[in-house]
């Protein structure tokens, strides 16, 4: 480009700079500061007015608030600006600061006045509206009173008394509301009196402020008048503004233009270097192809050679699989076999163990016979047996392991011994050694003083011992030794690592000046004084120990290494050898790291089995060197799973300060494998982090400085000296090497030179003369110790010499001459202040290099850091740099213009500076691709001889900037750095410099381009949320402007600042006014007047329904109680024209009908809140009461969460006491191994060895059993697992709800509304757009009480309870708030069976209050109450809860208890169970009929005989004794249905009951058959015979008890007749509770006197016996030869078909009496059988021998003979003989009858 062209091109943006530097200008002009005496007065009014404006009081406050432009038009007046073509404003206007709060402050006063006023008049007019009002009243009682008077005295003469009563009394309540009346009258008086004085003063008060307020007024018009001035001022001042808008606008538009043809031809070029690039590449992609061609033939022939190694290794791999899956079936099989063998072997050890068990147990049986039959206690002699044998088995196990123990002793004795023999053949210097004392320096510290003073000159000082000069010839191992300095520490190991390398540790023994550095460390190794060893007697060796002899060691070497290779053996898994380390340690490596002598460390090994099946690991040994140190703790853990670990624990106590190294042997199945084992010691690490300093190019005479870092990442500090290497260092002056060849040197003397390019002078001392000549760098190290450290010090003085200078003697002056060259004064290096000094442990140092060239040219330096470690090696630094003489220079290389916007523009100066003493001709240049947004003003300019020159820089970076300048601008960082060059004349190298600059966009980004608000009703608002985000990496303000009024933006109502690339969330609130379409655009203003538009667009809905609030604010509730609120849906759609009013619709579409329109509320899951009618149905014009319910509740989850909480506090607790138990037996532990260890050492004394004497207390003391108890372990369970009916549940709720700090939650409730009436809930068919939303706001606070009893359960469970009883629980509650509370409750059912027993009283704070509850149920039901006990704050509901039951008993004998047959005298037993079949236990009684104290009474009727039922037959059920028919005639004078007798029989003669039951009183537990109580319909048996000496003949034991739910009671009934008869019996009843008769049961049974009875056959005597009828039996039974009456009668049937014999039965027993004297059997035989015969009589067995206790059956039948006459009766008699104890004859009459079919 020409320069023409250029300067053409550079005339746009240079005319459009000029044109807005004319603005800026003109802008300036107008917002100039007014002078400031115009500005001193009126600003400080502005200040307070802004003050006034901030102020919350008052009605002026919200006047000026609702006027913002009030004051800004005040503050306009208030600063003395004139407006514009007007008259300027005269000192009379002005308005001083004073004068103005004057204003403010009597408007504000003369409005509190007003108000003041008015409400005074409002109070007076109230009060005489009241009065009016209650004089009205007076007037209307006054009339009542005096009619009802009149209405009185007509009665009264009527003397109607009932009306009389009601008029008196209607009289006397009027009168004393006539008196009520009056005083409120009086009342109201006063308050009206007062209103108007108090009004009167208000008025007064008012009334001497009206002058001033009419003052006021005429003010503020004429302030007003001044606003409106302002206001059109401004309004100039902003058209003004918008025309200078307008002209910028148009010059960026020509900026644009231009810019856009120079993008066109940039474009072009850019299509031409594409084209030639794309031409390139397919060039270059022929060239690949081929290659690839060539690579892919010679890929071939290598693939086919590696797939045939491949094929040929699988088949070998196959092959071995096979081989292998062989040998592992074998191997299954064969275990498979083995298993079985071993379960058959284990079967008959099992079988074995069990007949040898059961031996035991029949010999310790037979033995506990034989010690029972001797009269003692088995149990007791057993026990001490079994005791005594245990002892004797412990006693045995214990002298065991004593031997054991003993053994292992003297093995370890002996193995100590052995290994100490070792230790001194390997380490000889641990031991005393003559010689060695001998070459040892132990050198005191006088001596020292005296030769650090005589030999010590300037900084530096060479010490040395005199008896090292001494031993100094002498050859041999102890010349290390001798020659040690005298600030290392001296170690009894001999020469160690440390020793060899001359390491000096003088630093950290400086205050140990009177220790004696040649003591061990380990005194008791080779402590002087210890006895010389002895031979030892015969009887004083030890047992020989195991394996002692050399011979049995080796056997048993050899055994081992047997077992061990017979241990080892491969292990193949799925065909596949295993091979490697079979265990995985980790760590990898057991290292002890930076270790320090004489404490111990400890590291924790895990190894985990990495083999392919089961393994084990067994601990082999330790490297020897090691095992001094080293001590392992490893449990061998068996045989372990693959993938299973194991743990062992390293223990290491280092003794020497050297690095350690060996390994841990282990021994596994698969073969041995070892751990590394690494102990090192503290050292240094150094490292810099720049090895070459490169400064650049630099100017002569600038000065630059650059730091390096020095690191130490040892564990060890150490000197460091920080040097230059210069080109001098050839002629270095350094020490001569002494002739003992090894030099100490003390660091901390050294002196360091003031000079910046100071060199060291190594010096040192020989003898007691100085020796300093110069040597070369490579003669500096000393022979005695090339790692050793000499003493450095000297200076270089400026005439070229070198001293060394030394206290107490002359300077010594070397003359350097020509010969030495002083490089380092002209290559400007040097280093900084640091050049020595200490550096820490883990620490860094940082050195400082300052290149400050004086000539040009390059520079290179090397710099040296030494070390006072011998073990760090030196590190060397390179300087490099350049240094050029440029005359004219820039001075900021770097022009940063921190960070820009695009399209905005940027302007900085650049200074150029000019050394020469010429004046030079300038150019500046910008890069091509730079100059459409960035330009240096100007272009070409003249700098003077030694001055500066200063050039514009613009920089308007545009949004082509990363097309146009790639290589400079970094499009993904925005980072520009452009290179810039000022070109002088008559010189070739330009002045470089760069501009920097980190350039951004200014824009603004939505997540969304359009925003849809869906449909919205009337009554709601819909919010959205948006995401703005600042994509500069500028803080940008925005905020949205010309908002319509549906919408609004928050927070800060759409106004605030993004932070740089902040994205922040905006809710977009729209509330729709009306129903109908909404489109809109919202506009987003940046801080730079960039706008962002957002599309919007909603629909509006106008619901049928509508909420008469759509916002719930409930009151602080607290938890367990509610609180209720109100509202109404109200339904005012009543007309369909749209042009009267608003109708309902959604947007513009169809008008919802008139008619029933219905709701359904839906409560969200989980909302403490009710809505009750949550459905329903509201008329045209019509509203429903709906009623909100909030009833706030802990959640779930948070109580799951605090019981773990409560468990893990447990826990700890619990391993807290553990620990503590733990630390309390290890204490006690040591106190008891102390005070053995005492007794042990005074054994020793009194000469008697541990082995001789016996041990005493040697048994171990077990743990205490205290010790030994433990706490069942605390388990945390998992939240879900938590159970709820748990009582850990309940006590977190309890104590969530104490300590439970108020919660605010809020709950938004849809209304869904449909047109119709509604139908089964969830169902309704609502239009989704017209749903109603109430928003309910639900703070919750914690209760004022709470439940403390049953772990804070507000619900109280009676259980089950029968009926009639009563159960009484108590209820106990806290008071937990700060305050005292009244308490009061609710009123319980009066006919429920829940009943408060106590009254309440007032709680203090924290006190505790207990109610008293009884549960009585009346029938059997569930039963379910709440008592609430109210507080003013809150409600505390008490649930009480209970079930009525019935109770239920079976028994296990229905009806009748036959006792059987019982000799007269002895007593027969019989059981049954009662079962209680009820859920609850029962008490039970059992009542026998003949104890009732009715029974006298029932005796005065006729007996059962002598009355007659139905049909003329005996009553076959008797009557009881409680009823009122057993008062009648006697069972046998009475008949029942069917002619038979009562199952009461006889009673005993005596008086005493017959039958007796037992138990006759229990509880009975539920789940028996429902009984009827009091129903005396249950078979009632009646009391039968007595006992004739008064006894009762029944008995019943237990007859009171308990049964529980679900069990039974077994009751003994005893049968104990005095006499002979049939007729025993008595009735058993089941009586619970002592009131309800559950069962009854009827007892008989038949007393005889002799042995052998019969029985069966027609009765022939009666039930009731009299007292005749005793002695008649008395009688017979004096005349035993007296035949007994028996009758058979038979009734032989008549019938067609083959006729059947008629068949009696008798039944003859013989009883087994319990007397011995009494015949144990019996006989019986049937005579004159042979009479009977002929008349059709048989008996199938006549004669027949009877046991005791038995009984049999003789069957007799009757045929009639043949020609027998049916109507006549055929009769025979036989004689029946009893033989028993006693003969007894009966004489059986047989008689035949004929009957019909």
């Amino acid at each position: 480009m020409d320069p023409e062209e250029e300067e053409e091109y550079d005339s746009p943006l240079e005319d459009g700079m000029e044109e807005e530097e004319d603005e800026d200008q003109d802008d300036a002009d107008l917002n100039s500061p007014l002078p400031e005496d115009m500005l001193e007065e009126p600003l400080g009014a502005v200040g307070q007015s802004r003050q006034w404006m901030e102020s919350d009081e008052g009605a002026l406050d919200r006047e000026y608030e609702s006027d913002p432009e009030i004051y800004s038009e005040e503050e306009e007046s208030l600063t003395g600006e004139e407006r514009e073509g007007g008259p300027p404003i005269t000192e009379k206007q002005k308005q001083t600061r004073s004068e103005h709060i004057r204003m403010m402050a009597l408007r504000k006063h003369l409005d509190q006045l007003s108000e003041k006023v008015l409400e005074k008049e409002y109070q007076v007019q109230k009060c005489r509206e009241a009065l009016k009002t209650c004089r009205e009243k007076l007037d209307v009682l006054e009339k009542e009173r005096d009619q009802v008077y009149l209405r009185i005295k007509e009665e009264e003469e009527k003397e109607n008394h009932a009306s009389l009563h009601r008029l008196r009394a209607q009289h006397g309540r009027l009168l004393d509301e006539l008196t009520a009346e009056e005083t409120l009258e009086k009342q109201i008086i006063d308050q009206l009196d007062e209103a108007e004085y108090t009004l009167a003063k208000a008025q007064v008060e008012q009334g001497k402020f009206l002058l001033a307020g009419e003052e006021l007024r005429l003010e503020e018009e004429r302030m007003q008048k001044e606003r409106t001035e302002n206001a059109t001022q401004r309004g100039r001042r902003e058209l003004l503004a918008t025309q200078q808008a307008e002209r910028r606008r148009k010059t960026r538009e020509r900026l644009e233009l231009l810019a856009t043809q120079q993008a066109e031809r940039r474009r072009k070029s850019r299509e031409r270097e594409h084209m030639a690039a794309v031409r390139e590449r397919e060039r270059k992609h022929r060239q690949a192809m081929a290659a690839a061609r060539r690579s892919r033939e010679q890929a071939n022939k290598f693939l086919k050679e590696t797939l045939a190694r491949v094929r040929a290794q699988d088949t070998e791999e196959e092959e071995r699989s096979r081989q292998q899956m062989e040998h592992r079936m074998r191997t299954l099989l064969s275990l498979k076999t083995n298993i079985t063998a071993n379960r058959e072997n284990l079967r008959a050890v099992q079988a074995r163990d069990r007949a040898m068990a059961a031996a035991a147990a029949v010999q310790e049986e037979g033995e506990r016979q034989d010690v029972l039959g001797e009269g003692g206690n088995p149990e007791e002699v057993l026990l001490r047996r079994k005791r005594q044998k245990q002892f004797e088995r412990e006693k045995e196990t214990f002298e065991a392991q004593q031997r054991e123990k003993q053994q292992e002793i003297v093995a370890r004795i002996i193995r100590e011994e052995k290994q100490m023999k070792h230790r001194k053949a390997q380490q000889p210097q641990l031991w005393p050694d003559a010689r060695r004392d001998r070459a040892k320096r132990v050198q005191g510290r006088k001596r020292k003083s005296r030769i650090i003073q005589h030999y010590t000159s300037g900084s530096s000082s060479v010490e040395y011992s005199a008896d090292v000069e001494e031993v100094a010839p002498t050859k041999g191992p102890q010349d290390k030794l001798a020659t040690v300095s005298s600030d290392d520490d001296f170690s009894p190991y001999g020469l160690t690592s440390r020793d060899e390398r001359g390491d000096s540790e003088s630093d950290s023994r400086e205050g140990e000046d009177d220790e004696n550095l040649a003591q061990p460390e380990f005194a008791g190794l080779w402590d002087q004084e210890h006895k010389a060893y002895k031979v030892p007697e015969d009887h004083e060796v030890p047992p020989k120990p195991i394996g002692g002899t050399k011979m049995e060691q080796q056997v048993l070497q050899q055994t081992l290494e047997k077992h061990r290779s017979g241990i080892i053996r491969k292990q193949v898994a799925a065909g596949r050898e295993f091979k490697g380390q079979p265990f995985y340690s980790k760590p990898d490596v057991i290292h002890f790291k930076d270790f320090d002598v004489g404490k111990t460390y400890k590291k924790k090994v895990q190894l985990t089995n990495v083999s392919y099946s089961v393994n084990f690991c067994r601990l082999v040994g330790l490297s020897e060197h090691l095992k001094d140190f080293i001590h392992l703790v490893f449990d061998p853990p068996g045989q372990m799973s693959a993938g299973m670990s194991c743990d062992m624990m390293v223990t290491f106590k280092p003794m020497i300060n050297e690095d350690l190294e060996g390994a841990v042997e282990f021994l596994a199945q698969t073969g041995p494998f070892f751990i590394p084992l690494r102990c090192t010691t503290k050292k240094c690490d150094l490292s810099v982090d720049i090895e070459t300093v490169d400064f650049g190019t630099q100017v002569i005479g600038e000065t630059l400085k650059k730091t390096i870092t020095l690191t130490n990442k040892g564990a060890l500090g150490t000197k460091f000296e920080f040097i230059k290497v210069s080109d001098a260092k050839p002629r270095t002056v350094t020490t001569a090497e002494t002739s003992l060849g090894r030099l100490t040197s003390d660091m901390s003397d050294r002196a360091v030179s003031s000079l910046s390019d100071q060199e060291k002078v190594h010096t040192a001392e020989s003898g007691h003369k100085p020796d300093i000549h110069v040597t070369p760098p490579d003669e500096k190290a000393l022979e005695g110790d090339g790692e050793g450290d000499a003493g450095k010090d000297g200076e270089k003085e400026d005439g070229g010499r070198w001293d060394v200078t030394r206290e107490g003697e002359t300077t010594v002056d070397f003359g350097l001459g020509s010969d030495f060259l002083d490089v380092s004064a002209l290559d400007g290096m040097k280093i900084g202040q640091v050049a020595m000094g200490d550096i820490g442990p883990f620490s860094a140092v940082k050195l400082e290099i300052i290149f400050a060239p004086t000539v040009p040219g390059k520079v290179d330096t090397d710099f040296e850091i030494s070390f006072s470690d011998p073990c760090s090696d030196s590190i060397f630094v390179r300087g490099v740099a350049n240094a050029i003489d440029v005359p004219v220079w820039v001075e900021r290389q770097n022009v940063d213009l921190k960070i820009c916007m695009f399209d905005r523009l940027y302007q900085d100066s650049i200074v150029v500076n000019n050394r020469a003493t010429t004046a030079l001709r300038l150019r500046f240049e910008v890069p091509k691709e730079l100059r459409d947004h960035m330009e240096l003003l100007p272009k070409t300019g003249y700098i003077q001889a030694q001055s500066q020159f200063s050039a514009q820089l613009k920089f308007l970076p545009r949004q082509t900037l990363s097309e146009d300048a790639p290589k400079s601008f970094d499009k993904e960082t925005g980072v520009l750095e452009a290179p810039m060059v000022i070109r002088v004349a008559d010189q070739t190298r330009p002045v470089p410099f760069t501009i920097q600059a980190i350039v951004t966009s200014s824009d603004f980004e939505f997540d969304r381009k359009d925003i849809d608000f869906g449909f919205c009703s009337i009554y709601e608002s819909v919010k959205t949320t948006i995401k703005l985000t600042n994509k500069s990496i500028l803080a940008q303000p925005y905020g949205f402007v010309s908002l319509p009024e549906t919408v609004d933006v928050q927070p800060n109502d759409g106004f605030g600042t993004l932070l740089p690339l902040e994205t922040i969330e905006l809710d977009l609130i729209f509330n729709a006014k009306k129903a109908k379409e909404y489109t809109f655009e919202l506009t987003c203003k940046s801080g730079i007047n960039r706008d962002f538009k957002l599309s919007c667009k909603a629909v509006g809905v106008h619901p049928p329904l509508e909420l008469s609030q759509s916002v719930i604010h409930f009151a602080a509730t607290a938890l367990i109680d509610s609180s209720t609120a109100a509202l109404h849906v109200v339904n005012s759609h009543t007309s369909r024209n749209e042009f009267t009013h608003p109708v309902p619709r959604v947007g513009k579409g169809e008008i919802a009908p008139v008619g029933p329109t219905s709701f359904e509320f839906v409560v969200p899951e989980g909302a403490p809140v009710n809505v009750s009618p949550a459905v329903g149905t509201v008329l045209p014009g019509k509203k429903t009461p709906i009623t909100v319910t909030f009833s706030p509740a802990l959640l779930d989850a948070d109580i799951r969460e605090e019981v773990v909480r409560i468990r893990s506090r447990l826990r700890e607790a619990q391993l807290k006491r553990e620990e503590e138990e733990a630390a309390l037996a290890a204490r006690k532990s040591e106190l008891e191994t102390r005070n053995s260890d005492k007794k042990g050492k005074k054994a020793d004394k009194k000469g008697k060895s541990p082995s001789d004497s016996p041990a005493k207390g040697g048994k171990s003391k077990g743990p205490t059993p205290a010790a030994e108890k433990k706490d069942p372990e605390v388990e945390i369970p998992s939240p879900d697992a938590v159970d709820p009916s748990s009582d850990e549940y309940a006590a977190a709720r309890a104590a969530l709800m104490r300590n439970y700090r108020g919660r605010f939650n809020s709950y938004t409730v849809p209304c869904f509304v449909a047109s119709g009436e509604c139908g089964d809930p969830g169902k309704l068919p609502y239009n989704k757009y017209n749903t109603l939303y109430l928003e309910i706001h639900c703070p919750s606070v914690r209760p004022s009480l709470i439940v403390i009893s049953n772990h804070g359960r507000t619900t109280t469970d009676f259980g089950e309870v029968s009926i009639g009883q009563s159960v009484v629980k108590s209820i106990t509650i806290q008071n937990i708030s700060d305050k005292t509370q009244d308490l009061k409750s609710s009123i319980l059912d009066t006919a429920g069976p829940f009943l408060l027993l106590n009254s309440l009283r007032a709680l203090q704070p924290e006190a505790t209050h207990t109610l008293i509850v009884s549960f009585t149920p009346h029938e059997g039901r569930n039963f379910y109450e709440t008592l609430e006990v109210h507080t003013p704050t809150s409600t505390l509901g008490i649930t009480l809860q209970g079930r009525g039951m019935t109770p239920l008993v079976s028994l296990s004998v229905e009806g009748v208890l036959d006792m059987g047959h019982a000799l007269a005298g002895e007593a027969v037993t019989e059981t049954f169970k009662i079962t209680n079949t009820s859920t609850l236990a029962v008490d039970y009684t059992v009542q026998l009929d003949s104890q009732s104290y009715q029974k006298p009474a029932a005796a005065q009727g006729l007996p059962e005989f002598l009355q007659r039922g139905e049909g003329g037959r005996r009553n076959l059920v008797g009557k009881s004794c409680y009823s009122k028919e057993a008062q009648g005639l006697p069972e046998f004078l009475q008949r029942g249905e069917g002619g038979r007798r009562n199952l009461v029989g006889t009673s005993n003669n005596s008086g005493l009951s017959v039958f007796s039951c037992t138990p006759s009183v229990g509880n009975i537990p539920a789940g028996c058959r429902r009984c009827t109580f009091l129903n005396t319909t249950l078979v009632p048996p009646v009391p039968g015979t007595s006992n004739n000496s008064g006894l009762s003949v029944f008995s019943c034991t237990p007859s009171v008890g308990n049964i529980p739910a679900g069990g039974n009671q077994e009751v003994t009934v005893t049968f104990n007749p005095d006499h002979h008869s049939l007729h025993y019996s008595d009735g058993a009843r089941i009586v619970l509770f002592g009131q309800d008769e559950a069962a009854v049961l009827q007892l008989k049974g038949r007393g005889w006197d002799h042995t052998m009875y019969v029985e069966g056959g027609d009765p022939l005597d009666v039930s009731v016996e009299s007292l005749e009828a005793q002695q008649a039996v008395e009688e017979e039974d004096e005349s035993p030869e007296k035949l007994l009456p028996m009758l058979l009668t038979f009734r032989y049937v008549q019938t067609d078909d083959k006729p059947t014999p008629a068949s009696r039965e008798l039944v003859i027993g013989c009883i087994r009496s319990l007397s011995g004297a009494a015949k144990k059997s019996g006989e019986y035989s049937v005579d004159n059988l042979q009479l009977a015969a002929p008349k059709g009589f048989n008996v199938d067995q006549p004669k027949a021998t009877m046991e005791a206790g038995s009984s049999k059956k003789v069957v007799f039948t009757w045929t009639p003979p043949a020609g027998h006459d049916p109507s006549e009766p055929v009769e025979a008699a036989v004689q029946l003989v009893l033989k028993g104890d006693a003969t007894e004859r009966y004489k059986v009459l047989l008689r035949g009858l004929v009957v019909s079919g």
